[in-house]
């Protein structure tokens, strides 16, 4: 029996469709992109034209109406995320949502409901869970290479959505309330040490304007100046998990270039280092203090028998979400997991304001 090939339908067509989700659907599972979707329609018809997609529409609900898809792709801008996905969730789709999925708990809560009385799939970016380095980490810590496992440092920042991203579509609205850097970039780093550490318990947080007003620098907008100083551009985010576990997330447009590792994980016995980009699907660093053993010093991991993973582009949760369409298994990129890092999301200003630790309530199930 030949194996089913997936009808895939993306709604919004930016930068990042065309980047990650367009040229890829194909290569990362059984799939095949049938339509695109944006409500700037000559978007959606350019994205056709250059990958050769069959159909272009004006939006979810002219593609409802006149397309015959099985999974779609969320890929709209962050304020438009829960109003396109319960028009899929609630017409029957399986779903892969852009962070976040929703504004707020409430309606990532709905949007979860949802999904569950249709009795389809739904995950939710960024891919993290998928990684093959967090992997890694996970077993190195479950096994005690280094020791007692107490602090995570992340740092997920880059010099703003105007400053580095040669953008056909103008970037303003990153820095409109709804979206801004908490939401494109501190997720990253709050999913990060949520699957390693699992669920947190209270958020902290110190927060500012560094920049109130910024320029364009390159594609179609270049020289545009954008009024940035509505939400907080730079954040530093402190999370702690109890059982003596804590994390540090730093997250922001406000750094144009950093040599810091993005992730190290400190314990008892040493540190896990995380110096090289993720897509590369590297083998982390390892320093060991093992007096006991008289090792000191930054070793080399051996290879796994088990060959990765390879993550080929940020299209692999589609192949976490027809995995699970096909399995019946969970997926990694659990919308119960999203629903937490954006508990802590929403949470994150009360703590800045009130310079105070805030209570967290959601929980999820790490599976993978």
């Amino acid at each position: 029996m030949a194996e089913k090939i997936w009808k895939v339908a993306v709604v919004g067509c930016g930068s990042f469709a065309n980047g990650q989700y367009f040229p890829n659907i194909s290569k990362e599972a059984d799939a095949v992109c049938v339509a695109a979707a944006d409500v700037v329609f000559e978007r959606a018809e350019a994205a056709c034209r250059r990958y050769g997609i069959p159909k272009a529409y004006h939006d979810v609900y002219e593609l409802l109406e006149n397309c015959d898809f099985d999974i779609a792709i969320d890929a709209a801008s962050i304020q438009a995320h829960h109003e396109i996905n319960m028009a899929l969730l609630s017409a029957g789709k399986h779903l892969i949502s852009q962070k976040p999925a929703a504004p707020d708990v409430e309606r990532l809560s709905l949007q979860i409901e949802t999904a569950k009385k249709n009795k389809v799939n739904f995950v939710c970016a960024p891919i993290h869970p998928m990684r093959y380095d967090l992997s890694l980490a996970r077993q190195w810590m479950a096994a005690g290479a280094i020791g007692e496992v107490y602090y995570a440092k992340c740092n997920m920042s880059h010099g703003g959505p105007e400053y580095f991203q040669y953008r056909d579509a103008d970037p303003s609205w990153f820095f409109e309330p709804g979206a801004g850097a908490l939401v494109d970039m501190g997720v990253h780093g709050l999913q990060i040490v949520t699957t390693l550490f699992g669920p947190a318990k209270r958020v902290g947080c110190m927060a500012k304007v560094t920049t109130p007003r910024r320029t364009v620098r390159s594609g179609a907008f270049d020289g545009l100046e954008i009024p940035a100083d509505k939400i907080p551009d730079q954040y530093l985010i402190t999370l702690d998990f109890g059982e003596g576990k804590m994390a540090l997330v730093d997250s922001g447009f406000s750094e144009k270039a950093s040599k810091a590792p993005q992730l190290e994980i400190f314990g008892t016995k040493g540190t896990i280092s995380f110096t090289k980009p993720y897509m590369q699907n590297p083998v982390p660093e390892v320093y060991l203090d093992s007096p006991e053993l008289g090792i000191r010093g930054w070793m080399e991991p051996m290879p796994g028998a088990k060959p990765p993973e390879k993550l080929l582009s940020q299209c692999c949760c589609l192949r976490d979400l027809i995995r699970s369409i096909e399995t019946g298994l969970p997926p990694r990129l659990s919308p119960e997991h999203a629903r937490h890092v954006l508990e802590i999301m929403c949470a994150i200003p009360s703590a800045a304001e009130e310079g105070r630790l805030v209570e967290l309530h959601t929980a999820f199930e790490r599976l993978y």
